[in-house]
């Protein structure tokens, strides 16, 4: 192979292609490889570090705490009924897929957020891209969008996530003029686009 597919493969945008067409070339050679079997290593070496490279994009921007997923959230304080709802919502994400919603409730510190985040992590391994927001820091932005005469052109930013989280609902002013906020218990949303 010589330089000049180094750059083709640059220029096209194949890294993964790129990093492993020297060294899958010389196994192909070893183990007589069709050039069809080479060209779909190749690809399969192409699709993972896309997907990798996706999901790790997809995770920075969704702004979910690292330390917040399924593995490290301890299930045993919850009740049964808990647990078999919190199960369902891990085996199947067709609720993500048919615009339903998710409404975590309950006092503060039982671990809403955290199953929040623990979600989004794992639909964000499955592809569906998520977006976690505060419920204070997402009114405020769009407040200010409003101001700004621009509230379509963030609501438009916000259709890219089939999953939007919002944190903390019961901390938001519930009128403007007065400051009242929701102290015995707070909520935790999913809103899921339809």
């Amino acid at each position: 192979m010589t330089d000049s597919v180094a750059l083709l493969l640059k220029e096209l945008r194949l890294p993964a292609f790129h990093r492993h067409y020297q060294s899958l070339w010389e196994t192909a050679i070893e183990k007589n490889w069709s050039h069809t079997d080479y060209l779909a290593a190749l690809c399969e070496y192409e699709l993972s570090d896309r997907y990798q490279r996706r999901t790790q994009k997809w995770l920075r921007e969704a702004k979910l705490a690292a330390n917040k997923t399924f593995s490290a959230l301890d299930q045993s304080r919850f009740s049964r009924p808990c647990n078999a709802a919190l199960a369902k919502l891990q085996q199947d994400n067709d609720w993500a897929h048919h615009a339903d919603n998710v409404l975590l409730i309950g006092p503060s510190g039982t671990g809403k957020t955290h199953i929040a985040n623990a979600l989004g992590h794992q639909l964000t391994e499955q592809g569906v891209r998520c977006k976690l927001f505060p419920a204070i820091a997402l009114v405020q932005h769009l407040q200010q969008a409003k101001r700004d005469l621009d509230l379509m052109t963030a609501m438009t930013r916000l259709d890219k996530y089939r999953v939007i989280i919002i944190d903390d609902i019961g901390y938001v002013k519930k009128r403007m003029q007065k400051p009242r906020y929701c102290s015995s218990s707070s909520l935790t949303a999913m809103r899921v686009a339809a």
